[in-house]
């Protein structure tokens, strides 16, 4: 048996009044005048050209240090339920590593062991605007992430944790820093809201073909634990992923089968506004058929999100 509860951070604030006192803009400090931190409200900061910025995340379970590696915005999915307004005349801009130190040691800094506005740190994700594995310098900021996590003494808790849609999994250069990453309580979060190639292309719209990026799937998780992200919802008027429950259990089963080396689904739908009005968030009744739907037919551990709350189980 589960409970839905409303979503409160670790200190038992309710998500709406999670926000920074902060000054006004007129107060010379405009930028954390600016900031908001809620579960409703992720914003990156990227209008203040940062690529460091504080949120709380509902599936890390507090605060959050982001990491956007995609100022530009680009991103080889183009997801319906996605938050980012995209444009085709975006210009290129790849994010300057000196200044990503900067902003890194900066907010380190500001996080005592007791933790951000009395909020502990939960992890550090790299996420953003974009995909973080096609991102020129993603080795050398992922080392720079170990550095910095030794250097500021950060407990073994607070995770690394990188956002992906597998696309670049499979990079040669990013090969010799997994085990330093695993070791320093790395974890990486695998896109699957597909199950077949149709479904690929009418919610995630990428060039990259279906058999190709559950083969990168594949040759990564067998060598790394990996924990899927799946974002349900309803798109057009109808809800994508009824027809879909065979054939998102029999890929999941796929990749178990292939020895991919899975934690955990996180299944969760939307609780921000996309940029494409057409994806509506799944009502919680969806949300905990679904879960029954996985628990009963995967050996796998679920987490459940809904639009507003997480799932808890009930005690007895």
């Amino acid at each position: 048996m589960s409970d839905r509860i409303a979503i409160t951070d670790s200190l038992g604030h309710k998500a709406s009044a999670l926000e920074l006192d902060a000054q006004s803009p007129e107060s010379g400090d405009s930028l954390e005048a600016q900031i908001t931190l809620s579960y409703a409200n992720h914003s990156r900061l990227s209008e203040f050209d940062r690529l460091v910025y504080p949120v709380i995340s509902r599936r890390s379970g507090g605060l959050s240090l982001g990491i956007n590696l995609n100022p530009d915005k680009r991103c080889n999915f183009d997801c319906v339920y996605c938050q980012v307004e995209r444009t085709d005349d975006q210009p290129v801009a790849e994010p300057s590593l000196a200044q990503l130190e900067q902003e890194l040691r900066h907010w380190l800094g500001s996080i005592s062991a007791e933790g951000y506005r009395g909020y502990p740190l939960r992890d550090i994700g790299l996420a953003g605007d974009g995909e973080p594995t096609t991102v020129r310098i993603l080795p050398q900021v992922l080392q720079l992430l170990l550095d910095l996590k030794q250097e500021f003494d950060l407990p073994e808790a607070v995770k690394l944790v990188l956002f992906t849609n597998a696309t670049g999994l499979d990079r040669k250069d990013l090969a010799p820093l997994w085990p330093s990453f695993y070791r320093a309580n790395g974890e990486v979060w695998c896109k699957l809201d597909y199950w077949d190639a149709r479904s690929l292309q009418q919610l995630n719209r990428t060039s990259v073909p279906f058999e190709r990026l559950v083969e990168k799937i594949i040759g990564f998780g067998r060598l790394y634990p990996v924990v899927l992200q799946s974002c349900f919802f309803n798109w057009q008027g109808q809800t994508h992923i009824d027809a879909g429950y065979p054939g998102y259990v029999a890929l999941v089963q796929r990749l178990l089968d292939a020895g991919v080396r899975l934690q955990k689904i996180q299944a969760y739908t939307l609780a921000r506004q996309p940029a494409e009005a057409e994806a509506r968030p799944w009502s919680d009744a969806q949300m905990d058929l679904l879960a029954c739907s996985l628990r009963r037919n995967l050996e796998l551990p679920v987490e459940l999100f809904y639009e507003t709350g997480l799932e808890v189980e009930a005690a007895g």
